[in-house]
């Protein structure tokens, strides 16, 4: 499952930098980085503390909701410094953050189904 969430990273991490680039998007090489880098880090992370959690028996559903809880105010706590200096191009920025999040929890989703029907 581990290299499945480094290709997640990889093939999202590329994609990302080529429309990008294709599209003339304003945000740099190290900012795409950036965001990646922190969403892969929160991923891995919340993945470890979970499967901490679901070892033991009697784990109340209210853990691993409360581990997604926390991974939504990291990430407004990431983006804070970029939405308390607001600047109309930082836009892009926050919109691309929002995109690239969306996309891990939706491929975290599908790796946790598909090890769960093994």
């Amino acid at each position: 499952m581990k290299n499945n969430k480094v290709l997640v990273f990889v093939i999202s991490f590329a994609v990302n930098l080529l429309l990008a680039q294709r599209f003339k998007i304003k945000i740099t090489f190290q900012e795409i980085l950036t965001i990646h880098g922190f969403l892969f880090s929160l991923t891995f992370l919340a993945g470890l503390i979970q499967t901490k959690f679901s070892k033991h028996k009697n784990t109340p559903s209210s853990y691993l909701l409360s581990i997604n809880f926390l991974r939504i105010l990291v990430c407004v706590i990431f983006l804070l410094p970029i939405i308390l200096k607001y600047e109309k191009y930082e836009n892009t920025y926050i919109y691309n953050f929002f995109i690239c999040y969306f996309i891990y929890l939706f491929c975290d989703l599908v790796l946790k189904n598909k090890t769960s029907l093994k």
